[in-house]
């Protein structure tokens, strides 16, 4: 009673609520001494009634879910997992991100208008893939495809800041012809990057690019690590291909040095690992690298892990879905029963990428604490 008096007279209005809050999850952790409490709890949480469960860590979860959230450094987190788990498996096993840059640097503490590279996280990674560094698709009604000057600007001031630091660096801008294809790989070689031309408006990767019509410094080497790739090709979306056969005779017909694609054909069926192993084949018979894209800022409901009554809010870290794709869900990326899904397990997702031999992942979602910071 003395420390609720007290909180009322001295607290701000933000640290009553967050007192109060507080109060309500030890109250629900105390009567949840049992199993069978365990099992049976229910509360309401961010607006919908929620179960409670041991498995996951599910009060933990709940705690972290009601109090604020660092956004950012729990995405930092959970890529970290990825990698620290991928490279136990394999020391050589490739992680990327596709965007993510503001990842790269975190507020100094005790000064949150300053900055610091943010060494931990940028050594668990390999390199980023930036899309629309410099061209992108033009906005609905508009014309320009040039990136708004100040996000390009913040944009390239932290990817030269990453490989500075070592990471590769990936750009992948949309050309509608081939005088912008050309400015693309003059303005990625200009900064040590590595260019992709996306000659697709929708956004969408289902093609394999015909301008440029050879890959950017184009090698007959085989390609056995990040460093020594010169250029790749994005094309995750598989559905012009009727069949896996269909898909690796397209790759094998190509010279890239990498290769980022689904790990499902037409988004359903999961590539064969003996398909796995005809796409690390150029044209010219040297290998390369192949890459799976995995998303874990969202969840999809035509993925394996999907479970029969799942939607928003069941489990508690099912979001909404997205404007643009009603099988596409939001996620809370910090639920322990989220990341136990992606990484960490023997039947996690990355596992299941590392089993079927590719290279390494490309991790797609990143950019999804933008979504819960705006909130």
């Amino acid at each position: 009673m003395i420390l609720f008096l007290f909180v009322l007279e001295s607290g701000s209005i933000f640290e009553i609520y967050i007192f109060f809050k507080l109060i309500i999850v030890v109250c629900v952790i105390l009567s949840l001494n049992d199993n069978t409490a365990y099992a049976q709890a229910g509360i309401r949480a961010q607006g919908r009634d929620v179960g409670l469960t041991r498995r996951g860590g599910g009060a933990q979860d709940l705690l972290r879910s009601l109090v604020n959230v660092n956004h950012r450094q729990e995405m930092r987190k959970f890529i970290l997992s990825i990698s620290r788990f991928t490279r136990r498996l394999d020391p050589n096993f490739i992680v990327m991100t596709q965007g993510g840059l503001e990842l790269l640097e975190k507020a100094n503490t005790g000064d949150e208008t300053t900055s610091s590279p943010s060494a931990t996280y940028i050594k668990a990674i390999d390199g980023i893939i930036i899309k629309g560094l410099n061209f992108r698709p033009p906005p609905k009604g508009k014309d320009d495809i040039k990136t708004e000057a100040k996000a390009h600007t913040q944009m390239l001031r932290l990817a030269k800041m990453g490989k500075k630091r070592g990471l590769k660096i990936w750009v992948s801008d949309f050309a509608p012809n081939k005088q912008i294809a050309k400015d693309i790989v003059i303005l990625s070689k200009a900064n040590g990057f590595i260019p992709f031309a996306s000659t697709n408006a929708n956004d969408i990767f289902d093609t394999i690019p015909s301008i440029p019509s050879r890959p950017v410094n184009e090698n007959p080497k085989n390609v056995t690590g990040l460093k020594v790739a010169n250029n790749f090709l994005y094309l995750t979306d598989t559905s012009n291909y009727d069949r896996q056969e269909d898909f690796v005779m397209a790759l094998n017909g190509t010279n890239f040095d990498a290769v980022i694609t689904d790990v499902y054909h037409r988004g359903r069926r999961p590539f064969t690992k003996k398909s796995v192993q005809s796409f690390k084949f150029k044209r010219v018979g040297a290998k390369r690298l192949v890459f799976a894209k995995m998303n874990i800022g969202y969840a999809e409901s035509s993925l394996y892990y999907w479970k029969p009554g799942w939607g928003e809010g069941n489990p508690p870290y099912i979001g909404s879905p997205t404007p643009t794709n009603p099988d596409k869900y939001s996620v809370q990326y910090w639920y322990q029963a989220w990341q136990d899904i992606i990484t960490s397990k023997p039947n996690s997702y990355v596992y299941g990428i590392f089993k079927q031999g590719f290279d390494g992942v490309v991790i797609d979602g990143v950019d999804a604490y933008r979504f819960f910071e705006s909130q």
